[in-house]
């Protein structure tokens, strides 16, 4: 079950995890959160919720990522994640390095408490303007990001056959 609401400033995206989610779940979910982006002002904080979660299937994935490029793509700022304890880090900060274009700023705490007492200082009006990006946008910059990274790895690559000079480049075990 997950519980997806936007708050009436337009600044706050709340999503609650609880219980076990699978991908049925986690496709909801990205419906409606598509259907809240026309409430969100760009800039705005998501606040992420797992203290009633029990279990998330790694089918939930893909869906994930697509939240999270919305949201990058709407211009959000922030994220602060309520994750009472490490076994329900459901990867969350892996994903977010592929999907959160630019890099967003993200806060952890261990109960929802913590975090709402911290949220008056995180969800300030940027002072600087915001840019959003179009979904094309972000999935250039994805595939740039993973062409750079490929040809670092085949550069990588070269110079260590290449080392020395005692091994010719033309044959790799690569």
């Amino acid at each position: 079950m997950i519980v997806c609401n936007v708050d009436e400033s337009g600044g706050v995206l709340t999503m609650s995890y609880g219980q076990h989610v699978d991908a049925q779940d986690m496709r909801r979910c990205l419906g409606t959160v598509r259907d809240l982006m026309d409430n969100l002002k760009a800039g705005f904080l998501l606040l992420t919720d797992l203290s009633n979660l029990e279990s998330m299937d790694a089918s939930c994935a893909p869906e994930l990522g697509a939240i999270m490029d919305l949201c990058s793509a709407k211009g959000m700022l922030t994220e602060v994640r309520v994750i009472p304890e490490p076994s329900k880090d459901i990867g969350f900060v892996l994903i977010s390095r592929f999907h959160h274009n630019p890099p967003v700023k993200t806060q952890t705490y261990q109960s929802l408490a913590e975090a709402i007492k911290n949220l008056s200082t995180a969800a300030s009006p940027p002072a600087e303007s915001v840019e959003i990006f179009s979904q094309d946008e972000i999935v250039r910059k994805r595939e740039d990001d993973l062409a750079e990274a490929h040809f670092t790895v085949a550069a990588r690559q070269e110079a260590e056959v290449n080392e020395g000079g005692l091994v010719d480049p033309t044959v790799s075990s690569w």
